[in-house]
């Protein structure tokens, strides 16, 4: 059951969103946050500490949806290499449209790439444990070859991570669609015929 101060803390995170996205990290202050929500400035020390703890608080929100989101995508689907293009397409797909909406925070990004990282950890764990699952049932199923799944897992999640910032994080981002396609073809068929 949700409190009133649940409630008060969610309506921050809510404003906080809208504000970053509309001004970025740096230029938001706890005075823009305060305009989007009925919360004061001095009420939103309540809550959280300063601006940093109310960033955090948005990144942990929107990497909760994102996994919300992955595990929906996965679920609708039936044999294990469907279930990784559409873990791989899901994953993307999600980050191309919070990175559109967050775009005032592209100038910040390297700044606050730590805490974003730091702040994702957590959902990183059930991200991995999904993959490494999609894996194992592909290798029960004879889908899959693999020596050491959580190894392959790992690889696969770091890969998709070094493309976030080519393809949502700069100012002009490249069409990542073809380019997803044949890696997740690559991931799955490799380059030697079998």
């Amino acid at each position: 059951m949700e409190t009133n101060k649940d409630i008060a803390r969610e309506s921050i995170i809510n404003a906080a969103s809208i504000a970053f996205s509309k001004y970025g990290y740096k230029k938001t202050t706890l005075d823009d946050i305060a305009a989007f929500t009925n919360v004061s400035k001095t009420g939103m020390y309540y809550y959280f500490k300063n601006k940093e703890e109310v960033f955090n608080a948005v990144i942990k929100k929107e990497a909760a949806k994102m996994q919300e989101y992955l595990t929906e995508v996965i679920n609708q689907e039936n044999t294990p290499i469907d279930k990784v293009f559409a873990y791989v397409n899901g994953r993307m797909s999600f980050l191309e449209r919070i990175s559109n909406y967050y775009s005032a925070l592209k100038n910040d990004l390297f700044e606050q790439l730590g805490a974003i990282y730091n702040n994702r950890e957590e959902f990183d764990k059930i991200e991995l444990e999904a993959l490494i699952n999609i894996l194992e049932e592909g290798i029960e199923k004879g889908d899959f070859f693999i020596e050491d799944t959580f190894e392959t897992a790992m690889t696969i999640m770091m890969t998709l991570k070094s493309l976030e910032i080519p393809f949502f994080g700069t100012e002009k981002p490249m069409d990542y669609k073809k380019h997803l396609d044949k890696l997740t073809s690559l991931l799955l068929y490799g380059l030697t015929p079998r």
